[in-house]
């Protein structure tokens, strides 16, 4: 004899099966998380790698690495226009990461718009103009994934999500012939003037690009902040919890990272004092000075860096930075400790990379 009860899940038997998979997407959505991170954080090593290979192209080419910032022998109130001794060093290597059509562009005489204005300008560009052509393009290899997408600002500028080292220079970092780090206006480092070792000195790391959330060390400044170069530890006050304090002023209309054109540490360069993740401090209000710069990233706990022998390391936020209280010195150990040792490159330090 046939039952007459309806085949099918009680209610009863529903809301169990969907406890069961909340909590199985419960569990397995971290996992997710964590190896889509996995998987940014290597295509940030990648890019890191591709920029290593063509510091060493060009230095092959050149017998140098390219300086910081540079000169086209032109200012805003020439004509043409030149790029005010602020031409970022990072434009020399684009021919070496497949990027020549930019840079053939960049390195002629040019003419473009300004509003309703035609400009002139000088090989190598115009100082800080959104408007010329070259300096909106998005170079794929300067950009780190893990940066939030849809949050960034000033979405018309190039961005870049990696920073020269001038090492645990301070004072006049930003128009010092040469730095302790690879990396000044004039510089002309070649890898065997490295006497620290390619392996013991960092050229590149990671600082992460402004987004629309300006109280975060991750992409902005604090302005006027006096003293770093005598005690670096007044920078690392400005904030908390990665956010500065509600009392410091910080330069929001110029974030880190959107303007990869210009040379100055404040946007395209990096010191090794602060260990990664915090703050950053100008000593005037505009990011055309000098001051604390520090590495950072979206990654979790840390920052990657790119030594000068090529290779690309993972550094935490608690890597040994030293006696930050301490005035930089122009020669011998760097008082910061592993961190510091590792952007001096001539500093007379044995500082291994943490693991």
């Amino acid at each position: 004899m046939r039952s007459n009860r309806a085949s099918g899940f009680t209610l009863v038997e529903l809301l169990v099966v969907i406890a069961i998979i909340g909590v199985l997407v419960g569990l397995l959505l971290p996992a997710v998380q964590s190896a889509r991170e996995a998987a940014r954080r290597m295509q940030c090593s990648n890019n890191l790698k591709q920029l290593g290979l063509a510091m060493h192209n060009h230095h092959d080419a050149l017998k140098r690495l390219p300086q910081l910032n540079e000169t086209n022998g032109g200012t805003r109130n020439t004509n043409p226009d030149g790029n005010e001794n602020r031409n970022s060093g990072l434009m020399r290597v684009l021919p070496y990461m497949e990027q020549s059509p930019i840079y053939n562009i960049l390195s002629q005489p040019g003419t473009y718009m300004q509003g309703t204005t035609v400009k002139n300008t000088l090989p190598f560009g115009p100082v800080r103009d959104r408007n010329y052509p070259p300096y909106r393009a998005q170079v794929p290899g300067f950009l780190c994934p893990s940066n939030p997408p849809g949050t960034l600002i000033w979405f018309d500028d190039g961005k870049r999500s990696y920073a020269c080292s001038v090492g645990d220079s301070i004072t006049n970092n930003h128009s010092n012939a040469e730095n302790r780090g690879p990396f000044g206006r004039s510089s002309k480092t070649g890898l065997g003037t490295l006497t620290d070792g390619t392996s013991n000195t960092i050229l590149m790391t990671e600082r992460a690009v402004g987004s629309t959330d300006r109280r975060t060390v991750k992409g902005f400044f604090a302005n006027n902040v006096p003293g770093l170069n005598v005690s670096p530890i007044n920078c690392r006050v400005r904030a908390s919890a990665g956010r500065y304090l509600p009392t410091v002023s910080v330069m929001e209309a110029r974030a880190v990272g959107v303007q990869w054109y210009d040379g100055y540490p404040a946007f395209t360069g990096v010191c090794t004092i602060l260990p990664p993740n915090s703050p950053s401090c100008s000593n005037e209000n505009w990011g055309d000075a000098w001051g604390v710069f520090s590495a950072s990233s979206f990654h979790t706990g840390g920052v990657n860096i790119l030594m000068a022998d090529g290779s690309v390391h993972f550094v935490g936020d608690s890597i040994d930075t030293g006696n930050l209280t301490l005035a930089p010195i122009a020669s011998g150990p760097s008082p910061y400790g592993v961190w510091g040792a590792l952007g001096s490159m001539n500093g007379g330090e044995v500082a291994a990379i943490p693991n």
